[in-house]
């Protein structure tokens, strides 16, 4: 492409720190991959965001596949991808006692960029990112889609009264992933144990939680990239967050082969995609209903043992290139 003399799409990249000293992350790699072999990319880890003066810091992949810094810019770009959102850092180190206040200022500062007209297109939009924390399910009906009853509280007496009538009840970190923080609370003794540990905690606080019934099932996950289905899986008998690692999930592809069920929840998980605007992430379930929709950072593998199982990354990669190839090719 750069032979033809077109100009190459610039593109840049927000990304898990941790890749920079050689983690795996096989769907970032992917994309990488993919955009640097069409595009002047540059990757920028989310932990050196300065929110005041408005840059980042920049690597350029290398040789080997590593990364060579080229310092601190200010964001300007084509497309600006964000592919961490940082939920798994610290936000104390950062200056924010709560974790949702460094979140906001994520959303802002890439609002501001794009304001600035230095950044062509922003994936996903902060709007759509902010659908992706837990209690943007909150505001959706659950008689009339197919999201788990999500609820928020206020006081911790709304959690008592939840539970009274649920019996058994989940309590999710809004902005989180891999199931960390989240929790069964199944009596009164459980429960006051969250009361006890969220009045220690330092950096959030009950508004940060949403909460739904507890409801086991399978866990099925439906792929996106650019709006379009790229593909699902199904996981029976998984670990739940609270438990100890048994290894007893089984795991397949869902698709055509799970008939009416499939269909039924591809559209409703097509119709919750866009709704959020979401243009790559997922939506997952616990048995019909959906209880979860991700954004930035979404694993677009299964993985057991190391054995791949199911694999959309050819979606998301022909999805990335035709991104660079269609701005390209623009006059």
């Amino acid at each position: 492409m750069r032979s033809t003399g077109v100009p190459s799409k610039s593109v840049l990249l927000t990304v898990n720190p941790q890749l920079l000293e050689g983690r795996r992350f096989t769907t970032l790699r992917t994309m990488i991959n993919a955009l640097s072999k069409h595009a002047d990319l540059l990757i920028a880890p989310v932990d050196s965001y300065d929110f005041e003066q408005l840059t980042v810091h920049a690597y350029r992949r290398v040789q080997g596949g590593k990364f060579a810094s080229v310092g601190r810019i200010a964001p300007e770009a084509d497309l600006w991808i964000v592919y961490s959102d940082g939920y798994y850092l610290d936000s104390n180190k950062f200056g924010f006692r709560l974790r949702r206040d460094y979140f906001k200022a994520q959303v802002d500062f890439h609002k501001s960029i794009m304001l600035a007209g230095k950044v062509g297109a922003l994936i996903n939009s902060p709007d759509a990112e902010m659908k992706t924390l837990k209690n943007w399910l909150v505001q959706l009906d659950p008689d009339t889609s197919p999201v788990m009853p999500t609820y928020s509280f206020t006081s911790i007496h709304g959690v008592h009264a939840f539970l009274k009538e649920q019996g058994q009840i989940v309590a999710k970190p809004n902005w989180g992933g891999g199931g960390e923080g989240v929790l069964k609370i199944s009596d009164q003794q459980s429960l006051k144990k969250f009361e006890r540990d969220l009045a220690s905690c330092r950096d959030r606080e009950l508004p940060d939680y949403s909460f739904q019934p507890y409801s086991p099932g399978p866990e099925k996950r439906f792929w996106f990239a650019g709006g379009q289905f790229a593909g699902a899986r199904i996981i029976w008998d998984r670990d739940e967050p609270w438990e100890k690692r048994r290894n007893r999930m089984r795991v397949q592809s869902y698709d055509s082969t799970f008939a009416d069920e499939f269909a039924a929840d591809l559209a409703a998980a097509q119709q919750l995609q866009a709704l959020s605007g979401l243009s790559i992430g997922a939506v997952d379930f616990i048995g019909r209903r959906i209880n979860d929709i991700n954004g930035c950072g979404t694993l677009f593998t299964q993985y057991v043992n190391w054995n791949l199982i199911v694999d959309a990354r050819p979606v998301l990669a022909k999805h990335l290139v035709g991104l660079v190839s269609a701005a390209n090719s623009e006059p």
